[in-house]
């Protein structure tokens, strides 16, 4: 920790969780895309991928603060320590 801040959490970062968002509406969109006769980037820019990609901003937000908040509750209990909240 430096600064009483916790430099790792638990679980996805940000940016592995937009990673992976990214990849799920692309797979989402080829599938549709194979449906509609649209291409992959038509389909991501469609209303729906663009509502769908909107909210989950939202629940990325949510689940890197629930990362954070289980990751400073098991540091204090002791479960575990910096070194292993670090590597």
């Amino acid at each position: 920790m430096s600064d009483g801040r916790i430099d790792q959490v638990l679980g996805m970062s940000e940016t592995q969780l937009y990673t992976y968002l990214e990849e799920l509406l692309r797979e989402e969109a080829a599938e549709a895309s194979a449906e509609s006769g649209e291409t992959i980037e038509e389909e991501l820019e469609s209303a729906g991928f663009a509502a769908v990609g909107a909210a989950a901003t939202y629940a990325i937000k949510l689940i890197e603060a629930n990362n954070a908040f289980i990751t400073r509750q098991l540091l204090d209990a002791g479960v575990l320590n910096h070194e292993e909240e670090s590597t």
